[in-house]
């Protein structure tokens, strides 16, 4: 069985060793690919939040480029980075932020084998509003559709809390985006979840997916023709304590060993740390919690999510 893991956070501060502020150890995530690929994990898009975060996942990609790509975008947490610079009332209506976005992202397409696989993480987030208000985010999702336009990537979209803006908003670009796009981490409800595939979008899931009962009739009903698998690492790990979920998880191979990150030896894996070696179960609990096999579910998502984003 292949996985493609389409949410993994490289930019985090726990990658490069850093636990609230300190730093506990050296980067290892040469070691975090090697524990991918050995539990099957054959392709991984890492995910950038901010403009600050694509030169850190270029440098990534071009040393990994047979197993990593990523997208290029600005998070609904930094909606306000698109905007510190730039005087609203100014004569020439110029972002600069979002023209570097599009140039950068204009000559990494114009690459014999791009680094790039979509557009995102964009879309709105209404449950931290301390990091940006809702008019910010709403602002900062249309002028980055807009941009999606130009650059004809499939886009990764994030929604928390928010979906009938999300839609409201979303809805009248998709004509001009044929290549649609995917929902990751998604925590919503069945009725939002089949909305946005009304729309002709991908769900992915993971840890935080499985949570509540509300979620686990959600990930019940997500066709697998519009399945994805993701880790979102380092975040949303499985609940090792969640009996709703432990009963599928007795075929799954052990994870490696792992230690606190204060006693960190590399080669293992670190505590509460989420890596991508873990997507094989999050596939177990949804070939669960759907009643089919894990292998039908390990096939429809790596299929989905390679004719999404890796193109060749």
């Amino acid at each position: 069985m292949r996985f493609f893991d389409v949410a993994v956070t490289f930019t985090a501060d726990q990658f490069r060793g850093i636990y609230r502020g300190k730093k506990y150890h050296e980067p290892d995530f040469a070691e975090v690919l090697n524990r991918a690929k050995d539990y099957g994990c054959e392709k991984i898009m890492l995910t950038t939040m901010s403009l600050t975060g694509v030169e850190q996942n270029l440098q990534l990609v071009r040393e990994f480029p047979e197993l990593c790509k990523m997208t290029i975008g600005v998070h609904p947490y930094h909606a306000c980075e698109i905007y510190a610079d730039h005087d609203e009332g100014s004569k020439d209506g110029h972002n600069t932020h979002l023209e570097q976005i599009q140039q950068l992202a204009k000559s990494l397409l114009a690459e014999i084998s791009s680094p790039l696989a979509a557009f995102g993480e964009i879309g709105l987030d209404y449950v931290y509003l301390d990091c940006a208000d809702k008019d910010t985010q709403k602002r900062a999702f249309r002028d980055q559709l807009e941009l999606a336009t130009q650059l004809q990537l499939p886009l990764f979209l994030h929604v928390r809390e928010s979906t009938a803006d999300f839609i409201s908003i979303l809805k009248p670009y998709l004509p001009r985006l044929p290549r649609g796009g995917l929902v990751h981490s998604f925590a919503g409800t069945k009725d939002e979840m089949l909305q946005l595939v009304e729309l002709g979008l991908d769900i992915s899931v993971n840890g935080i997916s499985f949570r509540t009962d509300e979620q686990i009739e959600m990930v019940k009903y997500i066709p697998l023709d519009r399945l994805q698998l993701e880790t979102d690492a380092p975040w949303c790990e499985l609940s090792s304590n969640d009996t709703k979920i432990n009963q599928f998880l007795e075929a799954a191979r052990p994870l490696p060993p792992s230690r606190k990150h204060n006693k960190f030896i590399l080669g293992q894996m670190v505590k509460t740390r989420n890596e991508s070696c873990t997507i094989e179960r999050v596939a177990f609990v949804v070939a669960g919690l759907k009643g089919v096999t894990m292998e039908e579910v390990a096939e429809a998502a790596w299929r989905n999510s390679c004719r999404m984003f890796w193109q060749t």
